[in-house]
């Protein structure tokens, strides 16, 4: 069938009209999708200006922090130069006080670990350590409120350690029926030697008022070790002299001493016998 010439005319002129107004639909569009943006640019660039202008101004905080900061470390600095003077000492001299501190404490937490035994064979390092202690305590920095605090500490734990360590080292023998010291004292596990029963009989004065009368059931201790304030005679000893030796008094006139000490032992005060235990009195 033949169409109309003109009603394809009209048909290219709707077709025309329609990709006409899609354009300018098109172009209406991106008109809007570049006023959005227009706008949150604009939004954007403005928080971007309230945060540049907040930034300054949190750095003017930041550089007032610092200059506070350093004026009052400077003051601290000040007062611990005039501490330091008046302690006669720099800073350097502080670090030092307080490393032989630290080192002091080391050496107290070791020996802590150490039996009851062990420590009083190392009683003489423990003296030391608390020497060592007192000469620190009598300078100036000790009386710095942090080395006080420490020194105490070490005080303290010292304290503990010497609390475990015993006076002496011995063991203990319970007498049985038909013993007498001179037999207790020729047992192997004793002393192997009937002639050291003096240590027995001496050692054990508390509850030995005579040497030739001892009972079932009495338990003696069998000194090992002797401690600081005790003494065995040996060969050749007399009162002044062990008076003299420099680990008992260093002086010969206190053997009075001595003597009034062990007046339960020392029936004559110018004979006294190999293996007798002395107590030495201590101011």
């Amino acid at each position: 069938m033949k169409v109309p010439k003109g009603f394809a005319v009209i048909v290219m002129i709707l077709a025309a009209v329609i990709v006409l107004s899609s354009l300018s639909l098109a172009q209406e569009k991106r008109k809007i999708k570049l006023s959005d943006y227009r706008i949150q640019l604009a939004e954007w660039q403005q928080r971007e200006a309230e945060a540049k202008t907040q930034i300054a101004q949190l750095q003017k905080d930041i550089d007032s922090l610092k200059t506070e900061i350093a004026k009052v470390e400077g003051q601290i600095q000040e007062q611990w130069a005039g501490t330091y003077a008046m302690l006669g000492t720099e800073e350097t001299g502080v670090n030092e006080f307080a490393g032989c501190l630290t080192d002091l404490e080391n050496q107290v937490e070791g020996l802590n670990a150490l039996s009851p035994e062990e420590l009083f064979d190392r009683r003489a390092e423990i003296d030391s350590i608390e020497q060592k202690l007192n000469e620190v305590k009598a300078t100036k920095i000790a009386l710095l409120s942090e080395m006080q605090d420490r020194i105490a500490t070490i005080e303290g734990k010292l304290t503990t350690l010497k609390a475990r360590m015993p006076e002496a080292v011995y063991d203990t023998y319970t007498v049985v029926k038909g013993d007498y010291l001179w037999k207790i004292s020729k047992k192997p596990d004793i002393y192997n030697d009937p002639l050291q029963w003096m240590k027995i009989y001496t050692y054990n004065r508390d509850q030995i008022k005579n040497p030739d009368l001892i009972y079932p059931e009495q338990v003696f201790k069998i000194v090992r070790k002797l401690g600081p304030n005790e003494y065995m005679v040996v060969k050749g000893d007399f009162l002044r002299k062990i008076a003299e030796n420099p680990e008992v008094f260093g002086d010969p006139t206190k053997w009075t001493k001595l003597y009034e000490a062990n007046k339960q032992v020392i029936t004559d005060k110018n004979l006294i016998y190999p293996y007798q235990i002395l107590v030495i009195p201590r101011d």
